[in-house]
C-alpha cells in the first residue's frame, strides 16, 4: 500500500521517556494489527441458549455467568493489548507474565509497581498504548481538525 506515493511500512509507535537518576527508561509502544493470537488464547465466551415458548431458541445474553465470563474476556483483551504493545520495547521483560497464560497477564501491573513506576508513569504508558491503537478519540479529533484546517487554508489561497 502507498500513501502519497510512498510505501507504507510498520505500524504506529510512540516513545515514552521516564527520567531516572540511574538513566532514563525508554518505553516504546506499538499498535496491534492482529488479534488472532489473543483469540486463540482467550476465545470470546458464548452466551447460553434459552428455550422460549413456542420452541424458539434464543441466546441468553443476560445470564450472570455469561456476563461474568464476558467481563473477564474484556479484561484479558485489555491486558493482552497492553503487553503486546509493550513488546516493541526490546529490553523490557516481565518476570511474572507468561504470554500463553491469560491468568498471568495482569501481573505486569504489580511488576511496574515493584520496579518503582509511579501510578502516573504507568498511566502515561497505558495512555500511549491507547493512542497508538486508535483508542484516543481526543487525539484523533485533534488530528482531523488539524488536517481539515490545512485543507481550508489551501482552498483560501488563490
Amino acid at each position: 500500500m502507498k500513501y502519497k506515493g510512498h510505501q507504507l511500512k510498520g505500524c504506529a509507535t510512540e516513545v515514552i521517556v521516564l527520567p531516572r537518576q540511574s538513566g532514563d527508561i525508554v518505553i516504546t509502544v506499538q499498535a496491534i494489527l492482529d488479534y488472532d493470537d489473543f483469540d486463540k488464547l482467550a476465545p470470546r465466551p458464548e452466551p447460553p441458549k434459552k428455550l422460549l415458548p413456542g420452541g424458539i431458541t434464543q441466546m441468553n445474553v443476560e445470564d450472570p455467568e455469561y456476563r461474568t465470563a464476558l467481563m473477564k474476556h474484556v479484561t484479558y483483551r485489555t491486558h493482552w493489548m497492553i503487553l503486546k504493545s509493550l513488546q516493541a520495547t526490546p529490553d523490557l521483560e516481565f518476570e511474572n507474565v507468561k504470554m500463553d497464560d491469560p491468568d498471568t497477564w495482569e501481573n505486569y501491573l504489580e511488576e511496574f509497581k515493584t520496579a518503582g513506576f509511579a501510578p502516573v508513569e504507568v498511566n502515561k504508558i497505558i495512555e500511549a498504548i491507547m493512542t497508538v491503537n486508535g483508542l484516543n478519540d481526543k487525539k484523533i479529533e485533534e488530528a482531523t481538525k488539524s488536517f481539515l484546517a490545512g485543507q481550508a487554508a489551501k482552498l483560501e489561497k488563490p
